[in-house]
């Protein structure tokens, strides 16, 4: 199968079990949103290599999305079912820690389309922290805590939304350079932005050190190198979705928008013969139905 004289690989993309929680942060600007955003899911790219987290940014929300009516970025975070302790105990950390953003207020914001899920207490997490001075404020439905702040005050919803169906995902791009591998990753990542509920991982264009087979320095020095020939460059986007659906046709866009990019030969994405993870996301099958 070609797209745009792109090859995609007839293969698939193995995945595992993630618990997802997205959120929403709205501030006094755009600009101070998305500052706080990134202080949010800061140093949140990879648990495999020593984050506490898993998170990203998944897009701006406009003023008329958000319950309070000011500009918001929306923030997902995540970890393996297993490590729900952790990644609660860590959003609250977070939510405490975003008091140093000014103007910015923190609501629940879960994918519609979720149906799996928990509820995460984090007021009960936090409240020690507030000295007995925070109230509590209703806001189109969000129960909210209130912190007095130096610059007026900080809200957060006390209870955070958990889904426990969702999942990770990703593509690889083969491309002539690295530029080309870049561009594309960066346009299926402007892709995802069209998906509600589906997140890149950290910045989301990953550059595999672990998987020497995909090196393409090491092509002819290493046995059985998946680096086809006359490939200069391979990038990665690792993403993470509330629901293997959403997972799926987050998947078909940016396969779509990466093949669009100049210079890209191939797009494929790795497995471990279906020993890594129990969701396989063959690439051929998310195009066709798409």
């Amino acid at each position: 199968m070609k797209i745009n004289n792109v090859l995609i690989q007839d293969t698939f993309a193995e995945a595992w079990d993630l618990e997802v929680t997205r959120l929403l942060l709205t501030a006094i600007s755009e600009e101070v949103a998305l500052e706080g955003a990134h202080q949010f899911v800061g140093a949140a790219g990879s648990s495999m290599l020593g984050s506490r987290i898993n998170g990203g940014i998944e897009r701006v929300a406009l003023p008329q999305e958000t319950p309070d009516g000011r500009p918001g970025v929306i923030v997902s975070l995540t970890m393996p079912p297993d490590k729900r302790e952790e990644m609660v105990q860590e959003l609250a950390l977070r939510t405490v820690l975003a008091t140093l953003v000014p103007t910015i207020t923190v609501f629940d914001f879960p994918a519609p389309e979720v149906k799996a899920k928990v509820s995460a207490d984090i007021y009960g997490r936090t409240r020690e922290w507030w000295k007995g001075y925070e109230t509590e404020r209703t806001v189109a439905g969000h129960t909210l805590c209130v912190v007095p702040t130096t610059t007026g005050e900080f809200l957060y919803e006390k209870s955070f939304t958990i889904s426990t169906e969702g999942t990770d995902g990703h593509i690889v791009c083969y491309a002539d350079n690295a530029a080309s591998a870049v561009l594309a990753i960066q346009a299926a990542k402007v892709a995802l932005r069209g998906v509600d509920g589906v997140s890149p991982m950290g910045y989301g264009l990953e550059q595999v050190f672990r998987e020497l087979d995909y090196v393409p320095a090491l092509r002819d020095k290493i046995e059985k190198s998946r680096v086809p020939e006359g490939t200069v460059s391979i990038l990665n986007l690792l993403m993470f979705g509330a629901t293997p659906a959403l997972m799926k046709r987050a998947m078909k866009v940016a396969i779509e928008a990466a093949a669009r990019v100049p210079g890209v030969r191939q797009i494929g994405a790795m497995n471990f013969g279906g020993e890594f993870g129990k969701h396989q996301y063959h690439l051929h099958e998310l195009l066709a139905n798409g």
